[in-house]
This record gives structure tokens, C-alpha cells and sequence, in this order.
């Protein structure tokens, strides 16, 4: 049996749920006979992008007036995956020069037998520079039976070069009322039986993803029973109503230990971190809505709201956001909610937190055998060529590194020059090189660095790869500026 998101994935615009200025502007265009040779739908993940790339394949291909059919053998074939002439391409596993330039070779061919050869190219942001400049010439020349889709969750990261040869058509998340009813009309056609208020919370988890919410609902119907509130908490771990309101209750008490046992107890039971975070950004909103009269809550939350001033529910929803935002980084998932409790209740500066962090750390795990840094050196090229693809200048400084000391949860290396304490403590940077040593050593390690002393070398700038250019000079000064270099 096909899962549920394979069997209700959208066949036709009509099918696509919400995106109405996307279906305006593809509809138009096809039967205007106007379609651009190249577009990019960007937006984010789960809200059709790709469904719509292949429809537009379909529409593009199939012989009947009314296309797509989904009768005919091109459109079945689409639908199946088994076209020839429907090329998709994950960038985030081929995204170098030489998959591009290979692209570049097939595309000169024609169709096996539609009339047009589609290239659907998904996660496009995660092309090299060398593969973005070789698309780029395709772009700027692309023969008259191809048609290209690049989607993309993130576009800020395509060179405009790429932003200017395509139409751009940007997809929204759905509303709760629309993946309400997409879900309720699967509910009816697989005759599942569950509880309105479990589907709405389901519809919440979703957050707008049709994707998402179908996946949750096919996870859910395999117990073959009724899907109860209860049944969906346990099945998919999601934060409960009374535990948010308890969590809520601490922070307006600023009771920093049983705000913070509470959520260890969340992590223990398996809860996830993020559903937790946006459960309680959820009822505090609904706080702000209550102190201004726009809302009338639950007799619970009508009390404490009356624990908050609006600048509080502003200040703490600031808070939690960052601490939200901080998860895609940290090795250790519970740690931005903790840290963000801590400070909610003790109002004290983000600083403050880092530093008692990084002096507990310290001060109370004893360091490990030298077996870790052994292992770490031993694994030193597999390091370098695992951070390599995602960041040149942060594999070259790399090089100029040394292990200083290990303990059970940090890291402390050794540097030779401040501006490799400044590029290796960016957070994209630590959070990267830390998830790959957790990786190595089989638990959760934060890196730490120190300046070292020794001979300042020029072949350190001679490493720097892709450094920015104020770090260029920088190192170029602290370098060149040394008495030991002539």
C-alpha cells in the first residue's frame, strides 16, 4: 500500500493545496503559450515545489487540451518516475563542477520522446561556486526543448547571476484552515477515526506542510485504532498543554530549578526540544493576544497572563526565538532552551550564560586520557576533508591548528594567531567543526580556543583559502607586522 503523501501528492494545479499566485502565474503563462525556459520556485520545505515541477513537466508534455491529463503515457510515466525525458537532480548530493558540466553534455540531446526535456534541480543553493558558474551558462543559452526548475529552501543563497535568468515563484506554507481540510479529506477517504482535537494539534505540528501533516497522519493510522490526543502526544512526542502551562507558570515565578527539571523531565520522556519551544512561544502569543483584548483564553491562561507585562511576553518570546533559531547548530538539543530559561528567569546577558557555560565545562569534567586526542589526530584528514565541501577557509586554518586539551565535553585547541580565534569561534564555524568531533568521539564536545606561542609562519596566509577580506588583512598585519619576519 502506497504511503499517504505518495497516494494524495498533487497531480494537477487544481490538487496543489493554497499557492494561488503560483497557480495564477503558471496557469496564465501555459495557456498564453509564454512559459519562461527557466524558473526557480523557492519557499519552504513540504509547501509543493516539487509536486508543482513535475505537474509543470506534465502540462509542458502531455498531448490532451485540458494538460495534464494523467491519462495519457507521459503524464503516467512522469507520475511514476519512469520518463526519460524528466531529469531531477538532488544538489545536495551532486553539486559539484563536474555533475553540471555533465548536465551541460546531456541537455544538447534531445527528447527521447516528449516534446520538451525537463530538468528539475532540488536544493539548487547547495551548488559549489564552480557549479553555480557553470549552470550559469546553460542559463544564459539553453536549447529550445529544455525547461529548467531549480527549487530551493533557501534562496539567499543564489548568486544573483543565477536570480536574474530565472522567474522566480515563491511558495507559502499553508494556512491551518487549508491543511485542515486537506487532512479531514483524507481522514473521510481512508476512513480513520480520530479526534478533532488530535487533528488540530496535528495540523499544528505541521506547521504549514502539507507534506509534514500527511506524513504525521500515515504514522498515526498504522495503530488501526482511534487516534485520541493522548495517542498522538505519545506517538509523536509532542509537547502537552498542562506541561507548557507548568513551564509558563515557573518563568512568571522566575523558579529557574523546577523550570529547568521540567524540561530535562520533557527531554528524558523524549519530547523534542523544537515542538517544546513552539508549544510555549504558542501559548505566550496567546497571552499577548489576552492582555490586549484580542483574545479570551482558558481559565488557566487568563490567569497568567495577568502574571506578565507585555514588555515580560516580549522580552521572553525575543528569548525564545534566538534560543529557537540556535537549535540548527548545537550538539546538544536541549541546551538553547536551557540556557534560555536561565536567563528568562535570571535576567542575566547572553555573555553571562557563555561564560558560566564554557567555566562549568571546564572546571568540572576532569580531562580525559591523551586515547581522544590520539583519536582526533588520527582522524585529522578525515576532519579536514569532511569540513572541506562546506567551508574551504575553515578546512586551511584547520592545518595551522593543535589539540591542546580534551575532557569529557570540550575541546581546547590551540591557535597561533588571533584571527584564527576569531574565524574558528564564528558560530556557523564552532557549531560545525563541533558536530563532527561529537561525531569522532561518540558524544557531545564544545570547542574552546587559546593563543599559542611560536615562530609566526607565511605560509599560514598562504593557507587561507577563502578567508573574508577584512580577516585577510587582518592576519596580513598581525603577521607581516612580527619582528621575526623580514
Amino acid at each position: 500500500m502506497a504511503v499517504f503523501y505518495l497516494k494524495y501528492r498533487p497531480q494537477s494545479l487544481d490538487d496543489l493545496l493554497g499557492q494561488p499566485v503560483v497557480k495564477k502565474i503558471i496557469s496564465s503563462a501555459f495557456s498564453e503559450n509564454c512559459l519562461s525556459h527557466a524558473y526557480l520556485f523557492a519557499g519552504p520545505r513540504g509547501t509543493g515545489k516539487t509536486s508543482t515541477a513535475r505537474i509543470l513537466a506534465k502540462m509542458v508534455n502531455c498531448s490532451e487540451k485540458n494538460a495534464p491529463c494523467n491519462k495519457c503515457s507521459t503524464c503516467v510515466s512522469i507520475t511514476d518516475g519512469s520518463n526519460l525525458d524528466l531529469i531531477e537532480i538532488d544538489a545536495a548530493s551532486n553539486r559539484g563542477i563536474e555533475d553540471i558540466r555533465s548536465l551541460r553534455e546531456k541537455i544538447k540531446l534531445s527528447p527521447s520522446s516528449a516534446r520538451k526535456k525537463v530538468y528539475i534541480i532540488d536544493e539548487v543553493h547547495m551548488l559549489t561556486p564552480e557549479a553555480f558558474n557553470a549552470l550559469l551558462k546553460t542559463l544564459e543559452e539553453p536549447p529550445s526543448h529544455a525547461l529548467f526548475i531549480l527549487a530551493t529552501t533557501d534562496a539567499q543563497k543564489l548568486p544573483q547571476t543565477i536570480l536574474s535568468r530565472v522567474q522566480r515563484l515563491d511558495f507559502k506554507l499553508a494556512s491551518a484552515e487549508e491543511l485542515s481540510q486537506a487532512l479531514q479529506k483524507i481522514v473521510v477517504s481512508e476512513k480513520i477515526d480520530i479526534d478533532e482535537e488530535a487533528l488540530q494539534v496535528l495540523v499544528k505540528k505541521a506547521e504549514g506542510s502539507f507534506r509534514d501533516g500527511v506524513k504525521y497522519l500515515d504514522q498515526l493510522s498504522v495503530f488501526g485504532k482511534k487516534i485520541t490526543l493522548e495517542l498522538l502526544q505519545q506517538s509523536l512526542k509532542s509537547a502537552n498543554f498542562e506541561v507548557t502551562l507548568d513551564l509558563i507558570k515557573y518563568l512568571s515565578q522566575k523558579d529557574t530549578t523546577s523550570a529547568l527539571s521540567l524540561i530535562l523531565k520533557q527531554n528524558t520522556d523524549g519530547v523534542d526540544t523544537r515542538e517544546l519551544i513552539l508549544s510555549l512561544m504558542d501559548s505566550l502569543r496567546k497571552l499577548v493576544f489576552i492582555k490586549n483584548g484580542l483574545e479570551q483564553g482558558l481559565l488557566d491562561l487568563n490567569k497568567l497572563a495577568k502574571s506578565f507585562s507585555n514588555q515580560d511576553l516580549v522580552k521572553i518570546l525575543d528569548t525564545l526565538q534566538n534560543a529557537l533559531e540556535k537549535l540548527k547548530f548545537t550538539s546538544i538539543p536541549s541546551l538553547p532552551l536551557e540556557l534560555a530559561v536561565v536567563e528568562i528567569c535570571g535576567e542575566v546577558t547572553e555573555k553571562t550564560i557563555e561564560d558560566r557555560k564554557l567555566k562549568m565545562e571546564v572546571e568540572i569534567h576532569p580531562p580525559s586520557s591523551n586515547d581522544d586526542i590520539q583519536k582526533l589526530k588520527e582522524k585529522w584528514t578525515f576532519v579536514l576533508e569532511t569540513i572541506r565541501p562546506f567551508n574551504f577557509s575553515l578546512e586551511a586554518l584547520l592545518r595551522s591548528i593543535n589539540v591542546k586539551e580534551c575532557s569529557d565535553t570540550t575541546i581546547i585547541m590551540e591557535v597561533p594567531y588571533s584571527f584564527h580565534q576569531r574565524i574558528l569561534e564564528a558560530p556557523k564555524n564552532r557549531d560545525l567543526l563541533e558536530s563532527i568531533l561529537s561525531d569522532i568521539l561518540g558524544r557531545a564536545i564544545h570547542i574552546s580556543t587559546v593563543l599559542g606561542k611560536r615562530t609566526p609562519r607565511q605560509e599560514d596566509i598562504a593557507n587561507i583559502e577563502v578567508a573574508a577580506d577584512d580577516e585577510i588583512i587582518r592576519a596580513a598585519a598581525e603577521i607581516f607586522n612580527s619582528d621575526t619576519i623580514n
